[in-house]
């Protein structure tokens, strides 16, 4: 019988974080199951595709993976390869072990007694894959970046400057060019350009590497980021302006301090302020309406 990839997820973790990603046998992917604290991970849950679970990969790029389930059953999910789910579900958990064992013994696997869920629009994919939490600053984050915090703010600020080049009666003296670049600034996507370079010229050299689950995450610059521990946080505070009508609106830095006196600063063109505070889960955070600036 062949050796597959498996890897467990426990009720904390974040979508794509797995633990223990090994090869194993099908005898020692059974004694993983067993020693799995599957009633005390029950506790509390929401059922998702994202749960305490153990993940099986096929040798075809297929995935079968063992959940807690409704009203104290558990389930297995089989993801092939056209990215379609099927699922079963079991009252007990030693009922699944036949199916995950034909998973192990059978290049083709037989999931005609599962059922085929309506998954339209959904990407199910990445609850199966592994992913790194590594997060660094490179063309298509600044592109998708400045797209959803500043495209309509630079539209503005083009719309201004072409309203000027046509209105024949618009004054051109100090006042008239003042106001124009007053509202490039509020308006016209100024204010964005500041923070934007703010942020690239500080977090272009840097990599964060965190995930919700695991207490430890590194911080620094490339190649040779600072470990640090969760444990060590004594809360977050995260600097935006809270009203959505702002063209800075989609602009935030979060904040970590540290037992140690340190404190971090982690721009959103990093990585979202809302993912690094779900990161955070359990830690004291705090929002306050200011400018953004990363302080140097």
């Amino acid at each position: 019988m062949e050796l597959l990839t498996s890897k467990i997820q426990h009720r904390n973790f974040e979508i794509g974080e797995f633990v223990e990603e090994k090869q194993r046998s099908f005898e020692e992917s059974i004694a993983l199951i067993e020693n799995f604290p599957w009633e005390e991970e029950r506790k509390k849950i929401l059922i998702s595709l994202t749960n305490p679970s153990i993940t099986f990969q096929g040798k075809n790029n297929h995935y079968l993976k063992l959940a807690l389930y409704y009203n104290g059953k558990f389930v297995l999910h089989y993801f092939d390869q056209q990215q379609t789910l099927f699922t079963k579900s079991f009252f007990a958990i030693k009922d699944s072990y036949k199916y995950i064992k034909a998973f192990f013994e059978l290049p083709a696997f037989d999931y005609s007694e599962f059922r085929k869920e309506n998954t339209l629009f959904q990407s199910n994919l990445k609850h199966f894959v592994s992913q790194d939490f590594r997060y660094e600053v490179n063309s298509k984050v600044i592109k998708r970046y400045l797209f959803s915090t500043s495209s309509i703010n630079f539209g503005l600020g083009l719309f201004y400057i072409f309203l000027f080049t046509i209105k024949t009666n618009f004054p051109t003296n100090l006042i008239g060019i003042t106001i124009l670049l007053l509202l490039i600034i509020i308006m016209g996507g100024g204010l964005n350009l500041i923070l934007f370079f703010n942020y690239y010229s500080y977090a272009r050299n840097k990599t964060l590497r965190m995930s919700k689950g695991n207490d430890i995450f590194y911080f620094g610059e490339k190649g040779n980021p600072a470990k640090y521990d969760k444990k060590e946080i004594i809360r977050f505070v995260t600097s935006k302006v809270r009203n959505n009508k702002s063209p800075i609106s989609g602009f935030a830095v979060v904040t970590i301090e540290l037992k140690n006196g340190i404190d971090i600063q982690i721009p959103n063109l990093l990585v979202d302020d809302l993912a690094l505070e779900n990161k955070l889960d359990g830690i004291p955070g705090v929002i306050k309406n200011r400018f953004p600036l990363v302080k140097s």
